[in-house]
């Protein structure tokens, strides 16, 4: 009995994730649009264009929605915990970098052959950094940012 309240509490926390999720992105969406229209072609010396500059402001904004409404609605914590703050920080950091990463790396692929041919390019590659730093985001933040059980290899949560 107790497993199948864990099972719900979970799937509850998936969906509530989920849904903050869609903000997030929907928030990113729309930033890494404007930034990549006002951000000037030569943003970033090294001929790196704009691109990277705007997924990493986007990024942050997106960031800011995620934190605020997971840790009250998804994980219903009220207190403030820097502890915790820096725990985020640190997995979202990690995230940020393979975020632009991933968002570099398929949009370089794809305006290289034999990817050419792939339309909407800027949200394939949005898209496919989005998905996998999601699943990253959402384990970091179950399991370790807002875990309040004991972790089995020796470290406490919050």
């Amino acid at each position: 009995m107790k497993r199948l309240k864990e099972l719900r509490e979970s799937n509850k926390q998936l969906v509530k994730f989920g849904f903050i999720g869609v903000l997030a992105v929907l928030t990113d969406l729309a930033c890494y649009w404007v930034f990549l229209n006002i951000l000037p072609e030569n943003a970033l010396p090294g001929g790196f264009g704009n691109e990277p500059l705007a997924k990493t402001l986007s990024f942050l904004c997106g960031l800011s929605v995620t934190y605020s409404l997971n840790k009250r609605w998804t994980w219903r914590r009220k207190d403030r915990s820097n502890r915790r703050l820096a725990k985020f920080l640190l997995t979202y950091g990690i995230s940020l970098v393979l975020n632009v990463g991933i968002n570099s790396g398929l949009l370089f692929a794809m305006q290289n052959d034999p990817f050419r041919w792939v339309p909407n390019q800027y949200l394939v590659a949005f898209i496919g950094a989005t998905g996998f730093c999601s699943a990253f985001n959402f384990l970091g933040q179950k399991f370790w940012i807002f875990n309040t059980a004991p972790i089995a290899f020796g470290g406490e949560g919050e």
